[in-house]
């Protein structure tokens, strides 16, 4: 008995040593992991504040060892799913968010003996080459936790750190192949109306052209802002003529206007009407990169129906601003190419 009763003491000196030694263990964690990415803020966070979108990218939400369940509500607060693997159960519910910059979310997770909870936060920061992203989570173990991450061999560190990193690394190769999306629509015959443009020209490279272009668009917008003028319509380029041995272009840069503008002798803009005329117009949804393609595309429409090219100079029309579409790949280009009907 006596031998019992000094196993037993030996056992319960252990027991308390292990809880008074656990218990002294620092439990505080905060992981922190963070990537440039080369995409808007305006994407990333479309990505990371719906649950719905995780699945493009989230290394544990595309696990076959996690189970996933979308709550009623993905998105904005209270936005949750939850989740179940090999050792128990959990979720995650948004908490707070501020668009485009921040989402917060809480953790809670389950096991037969233990319950944790920890805060989980994905901030943008602008950057020149993209957007930084920081993943972090941050929350303290029980003691019940620590035992057991120290009988498993568990470092969260070790576990967490590594699939963040893979976390990050997903969503800018899933954006990427987003942003790189395009389509360009089937040819067809359109009559366009015409109409009062305000416009500057000038000769440049190819190399040079969009950034020429640029700069004549907002001289015109700062000319319209002086002067109380409305748009009458989207930004548009006017092609006068191709040297394709020199690389180079006659262009106009110019923006519709419902009436005829007078500029005064010195002014840096002119006025011209734009004759309606038939044309084949073709459009492209995606980056600029595919500009050459989508009139390609036109231009072998008209050859295969006989259309001999018009009197007026083809143009593009500019249905979106870049600035306000955070997806180039959802950018509207028109392209229209005048053309005579062969009789």
């Amino acid at each position: 008995m006596k031998v019992l009763k000094y196993l037993f003491l030996f056992i319960l000196v252990i027991i308390i040593g292990a809880a008074v030694y656990f218990s002294l263990q620092d439990g505080t964690y905060y992981i922190t992991e963070k990537k440039i990415i080369k995409a808007p803020p305006e994407m990333i966070y479309e990505e990371i504040s719906d649950f719905k979108n995780w699945n493009h990218w989230n290394p544990w939400t595309n696990s076959t060892e996690v189970t996933n369940t979308l709550g009623d509500i993905t998105t904005g607060i209270n936005g949750n799913y939850s989740f179940k693997d090999e050792y128990g159960n959990g979720s995650m519910t948004i908490t707070a968010l501020e668009p485009n910059k921040s989402v917060e979310s809480e953790m809670e997770y389950h096991t037969s003996i233990s319950d944790s909870k920890s805060v989980v936060t994905m901030t943008l920061n602008p950057v020149p080459e993209g957007t930084e992203v920081v993943w972090n989570i941050k929350g303290e173990d029980g003691l019940k936790n620590k035992v057991m991450n120290f009988i498993l061999g568990l470092d969260l560190e070790e576990e967490i750190r590594p699939m963040y990193k893979k976390g990050l690394n997903n969503i800018e190769e899933y954006l990427l192949v987003e942003m790189k999306k395009y389509e360009i629509s089937n040819p067809g015959l359109v009559d366009y109306g015409g109409g009062y443009i305000l416009y500057q020209t000038t000769s440049t490279s190819m190399d040079k052209f969009s950034g020429e272009m640029a700069i004549m668009l907002q001289d015109i917008m700062k000319y319209m802002k002086e002067e109380n003028i409305s748009m009458y319509g989207m930004p548009m380029s006017i092609y006068e003529k191709f040297d394709h041995n020199n690389n180079s272009v006659i262009f106009s840069a110019a923006i519709p206007v419902r009436d005829r503008v007078i500029p005064a002798t010195d002014a840096a803009v002119l006025c011209t009407y734009i004759e309606p005329t038939r044309a084949v117009k073709v459009t492209l949804k995606g980056t600029y990169d595919h500009l050459q393609e989508t009139w390609d595309k036109g231009q072998l429409f008209m050859a295969q129906q006989g259309y001999i090219p018009g009197l007026q100079a083809p143009f593009e029309v500019y249905k979106t601003d870049p600035a306000l579409t955070p997806n180039p790949a959802d950018n509207i280009t028109e392209i229209y190419l005048p053309v005579v009907e062969n009789d």
